[in-house]
C-alpha cells in the first residue's frame, strides 16, 4: 500500500472519529459538557458506550492521526525541512496528548463504577477531582489541534502539494481552534470540529487522486 493510500484512509478514519464524536454528544447525551454532575450522570447511564466513544474519539483518532502526519510529511527522497521536523514533533505531541486524555477518561469511568459501593457522595467527590483533571489537562484540545493545523498547513504550502482554497480553509479552522482558549468562545469547538470533518475528507480525497495518478 502506498504512502499516499495510507494517507487517505488515515484522514477518512480522522474524519468519521469527529463525526461519530459530534454525533453521540449533540444527539444521544446533549447534557455532557454542561458540568462535573451532569456528565457523571450520563456516565451511569451510558457506561459502556461513553467508553467506546472516548476510544473512538481519542484512541482511535490518535493512532490514525500519526498515520495521516507520516503520509503528509513523507518525501520520496531528500532531508526533512526544519518545518517538517517540527510539524512531525507537533504531531507525536498531538497524538500523545490525545492518547493520554482518552486513556484518563476511560479508567476514570471504569474507577467510578468499580468504587460505586463506596456511596454517592464518595463516588461524587472523587468524581469532582477526576473531572477538574480532565479539564485541567484541556479535554476538548481544540487548540492543540489547531496548533497542528497550523503547522501542518505551513508544510504543504511549502510543498506546493494541495490546492491553496485547502490551505486557506486550514488556517481558518486552526484559528477558531484557537479561539477556544478563551473561555466564553469554548463552544465553538463544534464548529472547529465539523470544519475539522471537511478538511480531513479532502484530504483524504486528494491523497486518493494522487495515488490514482501515480500508478
Amino acid at each position: 500500500m502506498t504512502k499516499e493510500r495510507q494517507g487517505a484512509i488515515a484522514a477518512m478514519v480522522c474524519a468519521l472519529c469527529f463525526i461519530i464524536g459530534l454525533a453521540v454528544v449533540l444527539l444521544i447525551v446533549p447534557d455532557f459538557n454542561q458540568n462535573a454532575e451532569q456528565r457523571l450522570v450520563v456516565f451511569m447511564k451510558h457506561k459502556l458506550l461513553m467508553q467506546v466513544w472516548y476510544f473512538v474519539v481519542y484512541v482511535v483518532f490518535g493512532v490514525s492521526l500519526l498515520a495521516l502526519s507520516r503520509s503528509l510529511l513523507a518525501q520520496r527522497t531528500g532531508e526533512h525541512s526544519f518545518l517538517e521536523q517540527m510539524s512531525s514533533l507537533v504531531s507525536y505531541l498531538w497524538a500523545c496528548y490525545i492518547l493520554a486524555c482518552g486513556l484518563i477518561a476511560i479508567l476514570s469511568i471504569e474507577f467510578i463504577f468499580t468504587n460505586n459501593s463506596n456511596g454517592t457522595n464518595n463516588i461524587s467527590e472523587a468524581w469532582r477531582q477526576i473531572y477538574n483533571v480532565q479539564m485541567g489537562l484541556g479535554e476538548g484540545v481544540e487548540w492543540v489541534g489547531a496548533i497542528w493545523v497550523i503547522f501542518m498547513n505551513s508544510c504543504l504550502h511549502y510543498q506546493n502539494r494541495f490546492p491553496k482554497s485547502l490551505i486557506i480553509m486550514g488556517f481558518i479552522i486552526a484559528a477558531i481552534g484557537m479561539l477556544t482558549l478563551y473561555p466564553p468562545l469554548a463552544e465553538i469547538g463544534a464548529i472547529f470540529g465539523l470544519l475539522q470533518i471537511f478538511w480531513f475528507l479532502a484530504i483524504s480525497i486528494l491523497l486518493l487522486r494522487k495515488d490514482t495518478q501515480n500508478i
